[in-house]
């Protein structure tokens, strides 16, 4: 009996296979889950993204890709689960180089991806809306007929009239055309409440008529920017392309905000 026992106890030995001290290794490699910006600033250097001080990654819905003078990109998150294929895009559209066309092209590419979707877990906490105060329909009426007025001395009445909103929340703007994320297509006009209740009305309708030069590149198939024909229109219309105006009350801590 116990050499049946012995002869079993090899047999099953043999069918198992020799063993090993060491632990198994696991069937798949752990991946290293690394922060957004990481993973941005990672797999855009790779595609040819060069120059880049930093990565920001933001949840703003009406811009996704930014780059700011001191080359820091401001991105959606939402483009860290994108393919090589748009992000590649991403770097046509910021690079120079790229001819109108094709960085239209790119721009469409981008904003078809639907960076915004939530990529499942709980989704993302919605922010307060910014309720407009008593006294903002008299400024926005105003606004509405500057817009009326200028829209027929500058442009030919040819500008989609749009919705004009007064916002709290901007801080570090005095105004911005705000396009529809996956489009492109403009719908509001957003002007500083701050800009519209602290500063001259000639400075209020120079802001507002700098969205509108936005909104005639949009119309006239320019990129949405600061680029060459927004700064050549702009100073054909007496605009200063990159204005700036303080905002603070307290002089101390007096700062500037830029025209989108």
């Amino acid at each position: 009996m116990r050499s049946w026992a012995r002869f079993w106890d090899a047999l099953a030995e043999r069918r198992a296979g020799a063993r090993s001290p060491w632990p198994a290794e696991p069937a798949a490699p752990i991946g290293i889950l690394l922060p957004e910006e990481e993973q941005l600033r990672r797999r855009l250097a790779a595609l040819g993204l060069g120059g880049i001080v930093a990565v920001r990654v933001t949840d703003n819905r009406a811009v996704m890709v930014s780059l700011s003078k001191e080359r820091v990109l401001r991105i959606h998150r939402g483009y860290a689960r994108a393919s090589d294929r748009v992000l590649r895009a991403v770097v046509r559209f910021l690079s120079r180089s790229t001819p109108p066309t094709l960085r239209r092209a790119a721009r469409h590419e981008i904003l078809s991806f639907g960076a915004e979707a939530p990529a499942g877990g709980p989704a993302p906490r919605r922010r307060a809306s910014d309720r407009p105060r008593p006294g903002d329909l008299v400024h926005t009426e105003r606004l509405a007929a500057l817009f009326r007025e200028a829209n027929a001395a500058h442009f030919g009445g040819a500008l989609p009239e749009l919705p004009i909103r007064l916002s709290g929340r901007m801080k570090s703007r005095l105004g911005q055309l705000c396009l529809e994320p996956r489009t492109g297509v403009p719908f509001e006009i957003t002007v500083s409440r701050r800009h519209v209740e602290r500063h001259a009305w000639g400075e209020v309708a120079d802001t507002l008529l700098h969205e509108m030069v936005h909104l005639w590149q949009h119309v006239h198939g320019h990129p949405v920017d600061h680029g060459r024909a927004f700064r050549a229109k702009a100073r054909e219309l007496g605009v200063t392309p990159a204005a700036r105006r303080a905002v603070r009350r307290d002089a101390s801590r007096r700062g500037t905000a830029p025209r989108d």
